[in-house]
């Protein structure tokens, strides 16, 4: 066995070496999501694209005010070609996404300067401004693109993911997929008390 070795030793060296940097960079990725804790708190994020876009009356933006998510609506101009947010929810227990549906005013007449409407789902939630939640998590933003592979071949590079993390920790929040790649992602807040 030494022999072979002393008489193959680039060959062993070039087969090995490419080894341990894939179990290093492996080891990297896993261990700290090993000694960090799980997510407490819900995180939510508005996503913006063309995808989006709906012509509508109404103009939509999310505000937080006073530890609420609030959605402030408007009469949109006749021209407009609105591009109003849809707003997602992380599950932090289960990984899932889930869209919150925000319930517009079919008569926007009454809307002619800015009123904010309640979220029903969300209601009674107390909602923090901050990137980094209580636990420690903070809202990291927009994943990189999907690599060399995916442009080459032709595969979806559609996919909208951010990620949260904690001492090395990473979570990824996988949104959904779209046609476009230019979706425009917002953090909006972090879910951490339910109201009294």
């Amino acid at each position: 066995m030494k022999n072979f070795l002393r008489k193959n030793l680039m060959i062993v060296v070039s087969v090995s070496l490419p080894l341990l940097v894939v179990i290093f960079f492996a080891l990297a990725s896993v261990l700290p999501g090993l000694y960090s804790t799980p997510p407490a708190h819900d995180l939510l994020l508005s996503l913006r694209g063309r995808d989006t876009s709906k012509t509508s009356k109404v103009k939509l933006n999310l505000i937080v005010r006073e530890g609420r998510l609030k959605a402030v609506v408007s009469k949109a101009e006749k021209s407009n070609y609105d591009n109003n947010p849809r707003l997602f929810r992380f599950d932090h227990l289960s990984g899932n996404v889930s869209e919150v549906i925000i319930p517009l005013p079919e008569k926007i007449s009454k809307f002619s300067k800015e009123s904010e409407i309640s979220i029903p789902e969300l209601e009674g939630l107390k909602v923090s401004e901050a990137l980094e939640a209580p636990d420690g998590y903070e809202f990291r933003g927009r994943r990189g693109g999907a690599g060399i592979i995916t442009e080459l071949f032709g595969g979806r590079r559609s996919r909208t993911d951010v990620s949260i993390s904690k001492n090395g920790a990473i979570v990824r929040v996988r949104l959904p997929t779209s046609d476009y790649w230019y979706n425009d992602v917002h953090f909006v807040g972090w879910i951490i008390e339910r109201g009294k």
